[in-house]
């Protein structure tokens, strides 16, 4: 995994650079940063645990979703994704913000392809 893939990942999975570094590698926020920015490599084990949360966030995305499981919904906050799932964990929290985020956009491209094609017509 190369600093800029390390990088696209963090923000497709809506985490902070300081969020990542306490939650995933349990390392100061400097320390990310300088992988972000390739002066350090990337250790193995953190490589690992980000491909693992983006084949979750793609597998939980190619299913069709049960919009009102707690996976598939959009929470402001940690506390209200707590609320609802009975767990305290930033990076499910923000796994679930970028799995919402997408669906949301794909249904919003679906109304506009579908609002142009009869705009279109017209």
């Amino acid at each position: 995994m190369t600093n800029l893939e390390l990088k696209q990942l963090r923000q497709l999975l809506f985490l902070s650079q300081s969020e990542a570094a306490e939650h995933i590698a349990k390392a100061e926020t400097r320390t990310w940063q300088r992988w972000e920015k390739g002066d350090r490599s990337i250790p193995s084990d953190i490589v690992e645990q980000m491909q693992m949360l983006a084949l979750t966030r793609t597998e939980l995305l190619s299913v069709e979703p049960d919009l009102s499981h707690y996976n598939y919904q959009y929470f402001d906050s940690l506390d209200e994704y707590g609320k609802a799932s009975g767990v305290r964990s930033v990076i499910k929290w923000r796994l679930s913000q970028s799995i919402a985020a997408s669906l949301l956009a794909e249904a919003t491209a679906d109304n506009w392809r579908q609002s142009e094609i009869i705009n279109d017509e017209d």
